[in-house]
């Protein structure tokens, strides 16, 4: 399943991104194809400094597995866990046979995180009222006593919120006296949808990071900061609504980077465990086989001009033990209605 949820945007992006670089000639050679994707990575990932990666001494231990790659399956392997150094969800190979992304959600040492989500149907259980648009948002209300509070589910940024949708989530909402928005297992998609839906939390223009992008070889050679800023949704503004935004490790790219935008709303409050990350902006290289391999080669920093590539931290830190699980309690969500009552 990480598999698949690191690929997402990677699938995503062959369509939207266009390609860096293509070969009109097919060549098989293993070594020359090695030599060229180490060549990319040293000249446009935009992470090797700052992950303190030794590219050179990688060049030195894969060489030899290279050259004795018997057929395209072992080379592809190799590559596969040439990418799996970078524990980015933004890098990945894509062949005619296979596909393979990098696991964000393990850490350096191999440790996993937790999964704090059990799963759709426990989230159901809270919900009085559950419902799921065409776009596959799942909505609802959580009542506690008289008080009712709203409940967006975000699965993933393949799709953006639109007018169709929020016709049927907007009264929800309105009628609410807060809300829970909800992106735990979010793994991204669309960049640009994340800062639009994060409109809707914003009372007026707000910076909420910078970029930069990768514009030389070395290493640590890149652009000047460009801001980042927020545009408040003009129709459904929930600025005055205090919201709950419910994060796990599981928050990828465009959701970590709508995670780090909404630290900056005054009434969004981060639940739960800390973001899988993804801070770079992709794009597709092609190698001289035709296989595709993506690399970050923007690099996305909050206000404070600091990393979040590998995640954001959240404002209240819970997690669902393996006995919370097991009895089908889902502690963060239960958290974000606790601190909506406060309110």
């Amino acid at each position: 399943m990480k598999k698949i949820l690191s690929l997402l945007a990677f699938t995503l992006m062959l369509g939207a991104c266009e390609k860096a670089e293509t070969y009109e000639e097919v060549d098989n050679d293993f070594m020359h194809n090695f030599d060229v994707a180490w060549n990319l990575v040293n000249e446009n990932y935009c992470f090797l400094g700052y992950k303190n990666i030794d590219w050179d001494k990688v060049y030195d231990e894969y060489k030899p597995r290279v050259e004795s790659a018997k057929d395209e399956f072992e080379f592809f392997d190799i590559m596969c866990d040439l990418v799996d150094i970078f524990r980015d969800g933004h890098s990945g190979i894509i062949s005619n046979f296979d596909r393979h992304g990098g696991d964000y959600t393990i850490g350096p040492n191999g440790e996993s995180y937790p999964k704090d989500y059990i799963s759709s149907s426990v989230v159901e259980n809270y919900l009085l009222k559950r419902r799921v648009t065409k776009n596959k948002f799942v909505y609802g209300i959580i009542e506690q006593g008289e008080r009712k509070f709203a409940y967006i589910g975000y699965p993933d940024f393949s799709v953006s919120l639109g007018d169709v949708d929020l016709q049927y989530i907007a009264p929800f909402v309105d009628e609410a006296d807060g809300l829970i928005v909800d992106i735990r297992n979010n793994p991204g998609g669309v960049g640009g949808y994340g800062l639009l839906f994060a409109g809707h939390f914003f009372s007026e223009k707000t910076l909420v990071g910078y970029t930069a992008r990768k514009n030389g070889v070395g290493h640590d050679d890149f652009t000047d900061l460009y801001e980042v800023k927020v545009e408040p949704a003009s129709a459904n503004n929930w600025s005055d609504k205090p919201t709950m935004l419910l994060t796990n490790r599981v928050v990828y790219s465009t959701a970590n980077i709508l995670a780090s935008a909404l630290r900056y709303a005054p009434n969004v409050t981060l639940v739960g465990g800390r973001s899988g990350g993804g801070g770079g902006l992709p794009e597709v290289y092609y190698l001289p086989n035709g296989w595709a391999f993506a690399l970050p080669s923007n690099v996305i920093f909050d206000v404070e001009k600091q990393h979040i590539e590998n995640g954001v931290e959240p404002d209240v830190e819970i997690h669902i033990s393996d006995e919370d699980a097991d009895n089908e309690k889902d502690t963060i969500l239960e958290k974000a209605i606790e601190l909506l009552m406060q309110k």
